[in-house]
């Protein structure tokens, strides 16, 4: 493989700044189809990775309730969505700590917690909302994760557990993407470090093995010998599309 002008490193680059830094002149749609639509499959954030932005929980309008049961379910459901808008995709953890915070109580408890797991299943009802393994976020944001540093998120979250795989598909494309690494060992290792983790612990290992997965399952990655390499970079939309 080289990156010799005409080679294949060399066009997916050229493609890979086109899509970040889009000349609104050029033909897009032909680079990317519906690079500006909102997304309909797993696609690639290509921006520069930023800084976690956890929500101030006192913008939630929480606070004055004797009992976290007195909340009206339109606030909390406003509430929970405050929190996915701001942190999505995010660990349920993450966000029952948000709204405990701003409701001022101390503790989850079970009959909390069912409150919340309530509220959820109420709001996954509609299109605005969706909840996969443990984590909660508008569809759009399991579709095109953020690519952020976890560095800058508040000690309780900066843990892998509350990384979704989709933003951990992210993490290991990216890797590859940057030229970051050859193989799956090192694409994890640096996938995770760019993020803000700095140990590949054999539970982190363990813990992208299905990102990992899903990024060879859906031949956005490819195997070369022990190496990896772009396959394709994911568009928003299927360009099969008619």
């Amino acid at each position: 493989m080289t990156d010799d002008l005409g080679g294949f490193e060399a066009a997916v680059r050229l493609h890979e700044q086109l899509l970040r830094r889009p000349d609104p002149e050029a033909a897009a749609a032909q680079l990317c189809p519906g690079r500006l639509d909102p997304p309909t499959r797993w696609t690639a954030d290509l921006h520069p990775i930023r800084a976690y932005q956890a929500i101030d929980p006192t913008r939630l309008s929480l606070a004055g309730y004797d009992d976290f049961h007195a909340i009206p379910d339109a606030s909390l459901d406003a509430a929970i969505g405050g929190v996915v808008d701001a942190e999505g995709p995010v660990h349920f953890d993450t966000l029952a700590d948000r709204l405990l915070a701003a409701a001022d109580v101390g503790r989850l408890g079970s009959r909390i917690r069912e409150r919340i797991e309530a509220r959820l299943q109420a709001l996954s009802a509609t299109p605005d909302l969706s909840q996969r393994g443990g984590f909660v976020a508008r569809p759009a944001q399991f579709l095109k994760p953020p690519y952020r540093d976890w560095r800058e998120a508040p000690e309780k979250t900066r843990r892998l557990e509350a990384v979704s795989d989709e933003e951990l598909m992210l993490a290991l494309f990216r890797a590859v993407l940057d030229g970051n690494a050859n193989d799956a060992e090192t694409a994890m290792n640096a996938g995770i470090h760019a993020i803000g983790f700095t140990r590949l612990t054999d539970n982190a290992r363990d813990r992208l093995q299905g990102p990992l997965a899903a990024l060879l399952d859906g031949g956005i990655l490819e195997a070369v010998g022990d190496g990896l390499r772009v396959a394709m970079l994911p568009c928003p939309v299927d360009d099969t599309r008619s």
